[in-house]
């Protein structure tokens, strides 16, 4: 593989990392649609779909290094 297909792999994998660690589902989506996957929020990220933002302070640094 070449440098920047390797270096968008390991962003994605540490994206689904921070996602499993921090991740909670979106309440709204939760509430007006129980049968559909909810979106997973990470703290102050926004719903693209209800506009819900999660209110939790924003990860620090190390938080998201040791992800």
């Amino acid at each position: 593989m070449s440098d920047v297909a390797e270096m968008h792999q390991g962003m994605r994998d540490h994206k689904k990392r921070l996602r499993a660690k921090y991740g909670v589902d979106c309440p709204e989506c939760v509430r007006l649609l129980p049968k559909a996957c909810p979106t997973i929020l990470l703290p102050q990220q926004r719903c693209r779909i209800h506009g819900y933002r999660d209110q939790r302070p924003e990860l620090t640094d190390q938080q998201w290094s040791e992800a």
